[in-house]
């Protein structure tokens, strides 16, 4: 509604009688479309941005606004609750265009404001749609930044959390890897010391037939004490996780370094567990991840993604 139509040069040459009128109070309620010529020709306003520019009836302050080009037409809906600043009647309106460092404007035409009875306006100043689209870019860019820090800053306390974890983790290994080293120096002392008596026991041999069965228990007794080494030896290589067949009962490390050691590799099995999210085994004992776990009834252990065929657990 309320479209008043123009027609301008480029030239200038026009007569300048153009007159628009608008109307304080009034919000959207005038559009101006402005056709536009190259002396006399349809102007080719292709790659400008168009602007409608008006001195206000005070003379100090100006309204620029955005004008939507389409082919030689310039149209704009002219705000009027900035452009009505001021009542009166200003003859210094016109379009204008801009390109790559290009500008320019057509011939002035006439703008009376008419002053409205019941509503109040603006104090006077300045309106000029480019700024005001730098403004809100600038806000918008503020803003982006203000997320873009809120988000490192998450980003860091996750990297903290993350090192805090692994540091655990390395300090359990730590622990773990010197009860193991104590447990395997026990069993290097029984192994010297087994062997050490199998030497008494061949001499104490050789030396007297007489002595014979005092050998015999010398051996036995070097035997027994060759299978403990072996057995701690054995203890000490699966703790540390290298494996090994036991033959015989007994071991240098005492049983409670043994169970301290176990329960700390166990420590250690369950902390990569949950931290990788995937199956550890150790010391023979496969330790779960909480995210395969399902269910628990009737003595059977349902997880995700577990199968069994031609007795082969497969566990994924």
């Amino acid at each position: 509604m309320n479209t008043q139509t123009l027609d301008l040069d480029l030239s200038k040459d026009g007569l300048g009688g153009n007159l628009v009128r608008v109307g304080q109070g009034d919000k959207s309620g005038t559009t101006i479309q402005a056709y536009i010529f190259d002396n006399g020709e349809d102007a080719a306003l292709s790659g400008f941005v168009g602007y409608l520019e008006v001195l206000l009836p005070n003379k100090r302050n100006y309204y620029r606004a955005v004008a939507a080009l389409e082919g030689n037409v310039a149209t704009v809906t002219v705000d009027e609750n900035k452009l009505c600043s001021v009542p009166g009647y200003t003859d210094e309106a016109y379009f204008a265009f801009e390109k790559d460092g290009v500008r320019y404007s057509t011939e002035r035409f006439a703008i009376e404001i008419l002053r409205c009875a019941t509503e109040g306006q603006q104090p006077a100043k300045n309106w000029d749609d480019a700024i005001d689209q730098l403004i809100s870019r600038g806000n918008a860019a503020v803003s982006a930044a203000n997320t873009a820090a809120a988000n490192a800053n998450d980003a860091a306390q996750s990297a903290t959390t993350a090192a805090a974890s692994a540091n655990d983790a390395a300090g359990a290994a730590n622990t773990a890897a010197t009860r193991a080293n104590t447990a395997a120096d026990s069993a290097d002392t029984a192994i010297t010391n087994a062997n050490a008596a199998a030497t008494a026991a061949n001499t104490a041999a050789g030396s007297a037939n007489s002595a014979a069965a005092s050998a015999n228990a010398a051996a036995s007794e070097a035997h027994s004490a060759a299978v403990e080494a072996i057995d701690a030896a054995n203890k000490a290589l699966s703790i540390a996780g290298g494996g090994g067949v036991v033959i015989g009962g007994g071991g240098g490390a005492s049983s409670a370094d043994v169970e301290q050691i176990n329960k700390d590799i166990a420590n250690l099995a369950r902390l990569l567990c949950d931290e990788t999210d995937k199956y550890v085994i150790a010391n023979e004992i496969c330790y779960v991840p909480a995210s395969r776990f399902e269910a628990f009834e009737d003595g059977v252990l349902t997880l995700t993604g577990a199968s069994y065929a031609n007795d082969v657990i497969t566990l994924v």
